[in-house]
């Protein structure tokens, strides 16, 4: 076998099973996987996106990450929303406003970065041309994509109080509805072939001219007459010094094992607080998702909220005190103590999730392992015309309020739940996780790693288990949790919200790839929504 891909998506899995078959390397593989994610799933990711990734080379034995956020563009100013803000969404704690400013149109809109990101892994680890790696999402562009029950439920689904419908999304630029709006005037939908010769060039310019295309070449120049004529806050001088920010990954032990998961602004940092906190208690004594277990474990991640909330945002712009509590055993053990002795449950903001987003995972047979989680938040639903790709609007999740963590700043990247991880033994991967979704990227990621090292469940079991999800508020449990369970949480001060649905499209999809030390690849990928497992032979 030479390697796994794991993806939402299963045409974005086989492109990256594809190349490893073709002779590349996990590294080539995530490139054609990720730029065939941009096709097929269109309202998730794409060129005019951000994210972060996660990667192992096994001939070095060294982790790096690679961050490529989206960026305030430089006509931001830090209280230029403040006295208009409505208030946040109930779930995933966006931004509202009347206008809808923060979350459609020109003004949602930060500097992208996912070109950036996929060319600084190329230059760092790729084996095969960059041209080469772009060319099966070209094609798919042209040739057309079958619409997926998940991307169309994307478009028309109810929104949730304060937030615009598909139609409404869609109809934010011109360019939008001419791809996505039927000639009857209807969204597209489930089954419907859709041909976008517009992404398909503009791939083809990129592959052609090079990713640099997108920030100083003939894409940028294009980019930036469109979104300055229309009231961006960006400016071509923001894509010309956009810079990825690369590093080496935030480590914890646990039980033995190395975690290793992203830097700040993304959601490493709380992800390792609350595996902290874990290991106080043996979770592996307790039944799963038992009473006491799921006690232990929502009041765990609502502590490590209420830090997050407080301290963490882009460490170009504030002090987060990564060592001091983050990753600190000596914080995870006070915070061990609140929760034995019933102190207090965490942070009182409300609780936030999301289902956008998109993440995918490659390991080869050399052990080379990446993993990437990259987005379009929920899109702007702007189009430049002629490029045929949809823009970020990260915009939404910066805090209005000046002062704060993760308040607006020109060039500041806001927080996200985004935590592509590993986890090693003995200096060797063993596991890698990640998910898209918004805030609950960072619980699912969570509960499948426990899952395995605490209950030793397989790939499939570990993404599949039922799952809670919190952030301070109420205590989000899905329906396979059973309700006299639900109940005794009730009684230990729990706000619990008992989901309907068995495997709720609301919670993060989860991808994981085990690494079994007899050299087999466990792949899964979470049924929640969509799902793609490819293994190339």
């Amino acid at each position: 076998m030479k390697g796994v891909t794991v993806a939402p998506q299963p045409g974005a899995a086989e492109a990256g099973a594809r190349m490893l078959e073709q002779g590349g390397n996990a590294f080539d593989a995530v490139i054609a996987a990720a730029f065939m994610q941009m096709v097929v799933d269109p309202f998730m990711c794409g060129p005019g996106g951000m994210g972060t990734g996660l990667f192992f080379n096994s001939s070095t034995g060294e982790s790096h990450t690679i961050d490529f956020h989206g960026r305030a563009g430089s006509r931001v100013t830090p209280k230029m929303w403040q006295a208009d803000m409505k208030g946040r969404t109930a779930i995933s704690g966006y931004t509202l406003f009347d206008d809808f400013r923060s979350e459609l149109g020109y003004t949602s809109i930060t500097t992208p970065g996912t070109i950036a990101g996929f060319a600084e892994v190329h230059k760092r680890y790729a084996t095969r041309p960059w041209s080469e790696l772009l060319e099966p999402a070209i094609k798919k562009a042209r040739d057309g994509v079958l619409i997926s029950p998940s991307f169309s439920d994307f478009l028309h689904r109810t929104p949730q109080p304060g937030l615009p419908d598909g139609r409404r999304r869609v109809g934010s630029s011109e360019a939008c509805e001419r791809i996505y709006v039927k000639a009857d005037g209807s969204l597209v939908k489930a089954g419907d072939l859709l041909r976008n010769p517009d992404m398909a060039t503009t791939l083809a310019t990129l592959a052609k001219e090079g990713p640099d295309s997108m920030y100083t070449g003939q894409l940028s120049r294009i980019i930036a007459k469109d979104l300055e004529s229309n009231g961006s806050f960006i400016t071509h001088n923001d894509l010309v010094s956009y810079r990825v920010r690369s590093g080496t990954p935030l480590k914890v032990r646990y039980r033995g094992f190395t975690v290793a998961s992203n830097l700040p602004p993304g959601g490493g940092p709380w992800l390792l607080e609350v595996l902290n906190i874990l290991e106080g208690f043996p979770l592996s004594d307790l039944a799963h998702n038992g009473p006491e277990h799921l006690h232990v474990l929502a009041t765990a991640m609502k502590l490590a909220h209420g830090d997050r909330d407080r301290y963490l945002g882009d460490p170009d712009y504030v002090d987060v005190p990564i060592d001091e509590l983050f990753v600190s055993k000596d914080h995870a053990a006070e915070l061990q103590r609140k929760i034995r002795s019933n102190e207090e449950t965490g942070s009182k903001s409300p609780a936030k999730a999301g289902s956008e987003t998109t993440h995918l995972a490659v390991v080869d047979e050399d052990g080379n392992v990446a993993a990437i989680t990259h987005t379009l938040g929920t899109a702007s639903g702007v189009v430049t015309p002629g490029l045929g790709f949809l823009y970020n609007n990260s915009m939404k999740l910066f805090d209005p309020v000046p002062g704060n963590a993760n308040s607006i700043a020109a060039g500041k990247a806001r927080t996200t739940g985004m935590s592509p991880t590993t986890v090693f033994k003995d200096n060797r991967p063993v596991l890698v996780v990640g998910a898209p979704g918004g805030s609950v990227i960072m619980s699912a990621v969570l509960q499948s790693i426990s899952n395995v090292i605490d209950f030793g469940m397989t790939a499939t079991e570990a993404v599949s288990a039922p799952r809670i999800h919190t952030e301070g508020g109420a205590v989000y449990i899905e329906a396979r949790v059973r309700e006299d369970i639900c109940d005794q949480l009730r009684k230990r001060d729990h706000r619990v919200e008992h989901v309907v649905e068995s495997y709720s499209p609301t919670f993060s999809k989860a991808q994981m790839v085990r690494l079994l030390s007899d050299g087999r690849l466990d792949g899964a990928s979470d049924p929640r929504g969509g799902g793609g497992v490819a293994y190339a032979l």
